[in-house]
């Protein structure tokens, strides 16, 4: 059962009815409605721009799904108030009514690691238990990590060798054995070396080790678009 366990506040602070914003009810559509007006109104994606109201929306987010769930659990007639202490004996049997996920509306079948956001198959970071919103968060920083390892090394080939005073052609060599070495690994990752390696090998290598410096550039500012299509439910 959730209660004010795992939402941080004190008894007289955690009141799933107001934090919902609609008096207690044993209408689960009436709930589902609140719960969805109120991930709309406060999803922290509305505040990127404004980092303190982010945190602090993220905050709420969590405070949001947990009235959720308690609420559906806990009709009015089977336990009075979630500030009792005691749980009550007149527990309905009836089974629990599904957790839906806010973004696509589907079934949720587990929550994000560091949100407690409900999941469906549909969210891009559902088999690593994250919300689209972190998904994509964690998708950039990869891909920004990647920018520097792989950008890095060659912006230091080109400025160094030039610094010490080879000419244009020994850099222009060292450039290309650097971007063998990228596409060997790139290859290597994605399983393509076998096929590959039935071409003129060097120039495969040097192509990939190019491809992979553009291809690290497209998730500079991460992919658009964080929901999937009804179809992509299988």
């Amino acid at each position: 059962m959730l209660g004010r366990e795992g939402t941080g506040l004190a008894d007289s602070e955690w009141d799933p009815w107001a934090v919902l914003g609609i008096p207690p009810t044993q209408d689960k559509e009436q709930i589902r409605e609140a719960y969805l007006a109120q991930v709309r109104q406060h999803h922290p994606d509305r505040y990127r721009l404004d980092p303190a109201r982010y945190r602090q929306q993220e905050e709420r987010m969590k405070r949001i799904n947990h009235a959720y769930e308690w609420a559906l659990r806990n009709p009015p007639d089977t336990q009075a108030t979630p500030r009792s202490s005691q749980p009550s004996s007149g527990r309905s049997t009836a089974p629990d009514p599904p957790i839906v996920c806010p973004d696509h509306q589907y079934q949720a079948l587990k929550r994000c690691k560091r949100c407690q956001q409900p999941l469906c198959m549909g969210c891009l970071g559902f088999r690593q238990s994250l919300c689209n919103r972190h998904y994509q968060s964690q998708q950039v920083r990869q891909a920004r990590t990647r920018v520097l390892q792989e950008w890095g090394p060659l912006i230091a080939i080109i400025f160094g060798l030039r610094a010490i005073g080879l000419p244009g052609l020994d850099v222009g060599i060292a450039i290309l054995i650097y971007l063998a070495l990228l596409g060997l690994k790139l290859l290597l990752a994605r399983h393509w070396f076998g096929c590959l390696a039935l071409l003129l090998l060097p120039y495969s290598l040097v192509l990939a080790g190019a491809w992979s410096l553009i291809e690290s550039l497209k998730g500079w500012n991460g992919a658009s678009g964080g929901k999937a299509k009804p179809g992509s439910m299988g």
